[in-house]
């Protein structure tokens, strides 16, 4: 099935951090380039401030994200 969202997580790995924004600079160029890098992740992590589209407005909530 499909992973349940954990906004940030880009790397699939159960926590949000440094090794996370390197996939979700992947992601922001669209979930076919995402998903050949992460098959078993969720393209929708990198929609971190929640508003089901995943560009550049995702990068400062993604920045608070990785200081929490």
């Amino acid at each position: 099935g499909i992973p349940t969202l954990h906004p940030g997580d880009m790397d699939c790995d159960g926590d949000v951090d440094f090794f996370d924004i390197d996939p979700f600079v992947t992601a922001l160029e669209g979930p076919d380039a995402y998903y050949a890098a992460f098959p078993d992740c969720q393209f929708y992590n990198a929609d971190c401030n929640s508003d089901g589209l995943v560009d550049f407005f995702d990068i400062d909530p993604l920045v608070d994200l990785l200081g929490s």
